[in-house]
């Protein structure tokens, strides 16, 4: 496996840079709860023109390059629903033929979607979810839904017949209730969603067999993007610390020359590199459809929602007391990534999973130690 980007992949970066830099120019947060400044209607029809949702294994985009995407997203704090659009688009497009027809139609389309899988007191796990859909229709309640009042469609994670399943449907859907949430990044608002006996077409729904893969993949996929925004946070906090400390002049000299602080930053740049490292071998895990893909995507979201706080906190001390005032724009990046942290399972969260399913392959024996320990934790 090559985990050296390719000059369409680069130029690909380069491109989505550049319109975010046009599109989403930022601002210095002076107001508490101030917004990154831009249109995020205009954003997301930019980044549809762009084809950052044009997901093909063969000819569009794959996992690396929506992460691509992702990062720069983080980077520039950009207002988008932009992950779990991706992700969704990512799980169906190679089930597409085996899925009901509003997936079908959702891979080509440009319209945006939110994930529906969080529910109060419990966790990321698709399994025992309590919302159901039954004869009756859809029922349940979910929390942390971002996007949710601006999006096409809704994602909402369901028990269908006794199984994970996935129900696709439009935000105004007669028995679909938004309530506002309060959120930790203002520019990643959050909704929670009451489902009452909603009626929802067959053609939005996704059971069985193949809904267990679909949701496989979404939360694989949701995960990776979220690590990678982060990252792409995380990224731009140790690029401004770095500038800072060689900018910043006490006692004659930049804080730059102080070995102190050059172990903070040395620290910074090996965490901010392993995880980009990290996030880019499990999206080539994903694209090319290997057995490990799962652990690689799980570790690479465990070891981004610690790490990425890490690089946080060390560009809180680089840049001192100014980094905790309300007009320096630290404490945006933070908060972007402790939303992305708590997205498709915190570290914590995957610590778990990863070890339970590998003390269950030890104790399966040496004969079946070919089969994938991820298996268990795939869908998070």
């Amino acid at each position: 496996m090559d985990l050296e980007l390719t000059d369409e992949q680069q130029w690909l970066s380069e491109a989505v840079e550049t319109l975010l830099g046009r599109e989403w120019p930022g601002s210095t947060g002076s107001e508490p709860g101030e917004a990154a400044v831009g249109d995020p209607e205009a954003l997301w029809q930019a980044l549809v023109a762009f084809g950052a949702l044009s997901v093909d294994r063969d000819e569009g985009l794959g996992a690396v390059e929506l992460c691509l995407v992702s990062r720069a997203l983080g980077a520039s704090l950009a207002c988008a629903p932009y992950n779990g659009s991706a992700a969704l688009r990512f799980a169906a497009e190679p089930l597409a033929d085996r899925l009901p027809e509003a997936y079908a139609e959702l891979v080509p389309g440009d319209d945006s979607v939110s994930v529906a899988l969080l529910e109060p007191g419990r966790g990321w796990s698709v399994t025992g979810t309590q919302t159901t859909l039954e004869p009756g229709g859809l029922r349940g309640r979910k929390v942390a839904v971002e996007h949710a009042e601006s999006v096409d469609r809704l994602a909402v994670v369901a028990a269908v017949g006794g199984t994970p399943g996935l129900v696709l449907l439009t935000a105004d859907t007669p028995g679909v209730a938004l309530t506002p949430q309060p959120a930790f990044d203002s520019a990643v608002p959050m909704s929670a969603v009451e489902l009452a006996d909603v009626d929802v077409p067959a053609s939005g729904v996704a059971e069985g067999p193949v809904a267990a893969e679909l949701l496989r993949r979404l939360t694989l996929a949701g995960g990776l993007l979220a690590a990678a925004e982060a990252v792409g946070a995380a990224g731009r906090l140790l690029e401004d610390a770095r500038t800072y400390a060689g900018e910043r002049r006490q006692f004659g000299r930049t804080i730059g020359s102080y070995q102190a602080l050059r172990h903070i930053l040395a620290d910074m740049y090996v965490r901010q590199a392993s995880m980009w490292s990290t996030v880019l071998y499990a999206a080539a895990a994903l694209d090319d459809d290997l057995d490990e893909a799962g652990r690689a995507a799980a570790v690479a979201k465990a070891y981004v929602s610690r790490s990425a706080r890490e690089v946080a906190h060390g560009a809180m001390q680089v840049f001192g007391g100014i980094a905790f005032t309300q007009e320096h724009p630290a404490h945006r990046f933070l908060r972007r990534i402790v939303v992305r942290e708590q997205q498709f399972g915190d570290g914590a969260h995957h610590e778990r999973e990863l070890g339970r399913a590998l003390a269950a392959g030890a104790g399966r024996g040496h004969q079946h130690s070919s089969d994938n320990p991820a298996a268990s934790v795939s869908a998070h």
